[in-house]
């Protein structure tokens, strides 16, 4: 069986960015099996230390590499500059440090949490002030907030009634097969297109993580090598982000 959930997910990862419908609503999802971690970075800023800004920006650095983009989504909320409000680790570099402050807004909605991903041990999403109490050494990482789900457990703070619904980004992993599962609820369709805090965690309960991590909620973007989504990005610039996961090739 775990041989087969491991061909089932590296079967749906060839197929880029998947739209999947469930409890009502539609999510965009992309998912990266183990043979891909390797290849997924997380990216802020250019040569010159200044924000790449957007996706055009992720492009021309990528472009000066030698890479392409595969995948690429917007990473954790952010404050102006455009800078990460939390934690973020390029290349095993911290270039913000971990936030254990109190404030308002998604990202303080506590537990809030960090993703992290090394090539040696693998992919993880604890909560911030577990994190903070080892030292750890990951290659990227990225703090954000809410924490969706904790060892399968749903945020205190969410209710399965709230009327707050809107366009959701976050990231998870499947505990089965450690795949890291990148998810966008649909924004054109305004009914399925809208999902509370509550159901995004359900969802991702349904697809199998136990630890899920909020990113940024209705500038969320997501593009693949044929794909941008929401399905009006194309007619219109790049949404302003600080740091982007992009999947290289």
């Amino acid at each position: 069986m775990r041989h087969l959930l491991f061909l089932i997910t590296a079967i749906a990862a060839a197929h880029g960015i998947e739209p999947v419908k469930y409890e009502g609503a539609l999510y965009h999802v992309r998912r990266i099996p183990p043979g891909g971690h390797s290849r997924l970075e997380l990216r802020w800023l250019d040569a010159a230390g200044q924000p790449l800004v957007h996706f055009g920006g992720l492009k021309k650095q990528l472009a000066t590499e030698g890479k392409k983009i595969a995948f690429a989504t917007n990473a954790g909320l952010y404050e102006k500059g455009p800078r990460p409000c939390g934690l973020t680790i390029i290349e095993g570099r911290e270039l913000v440090p971990l936030q254990l402050g109190e404030g308002f807004g998604n990202f303080y909605l506590k537990p809030n949490g960090v993703f992290f991903l090394d090539d040696k041990t693998g992919p993880g999403i604890m909560e911030t002030t577990g994190y903070a109490a080892l030292s750890l050494r990951p290659r990227l990482a990225q703090q954000s907030g809410p924490l969706l789900l904790r060892k399968g457990a749903i945020h205190p703070a969410f209710r399965a009634d709230s009327p707050n619904k809107r366009q959701r980004s976050a990231v998870g992993i499947v505990a089965a097969t450690k795949e890291v599962v990148f998810v966008m609820s649909d924004r054109e369709d305004r009914v399925q297109g809208r999902v509370t805090f509550h159901q995004l965690s359900r969802f991702f309960l349904h697809i199998g993580c136990q630890d899920a991590l909020y990113l940024d909620g209705d500038i969320s973007e997501m593009m693949d090598t044929t794909t941008r989504l929401p399905a009006d990005a194309a007619e219109r610039p790049t949404n302003t982000f600080a740091g982007m996961f992009v999947l290289v090739e």
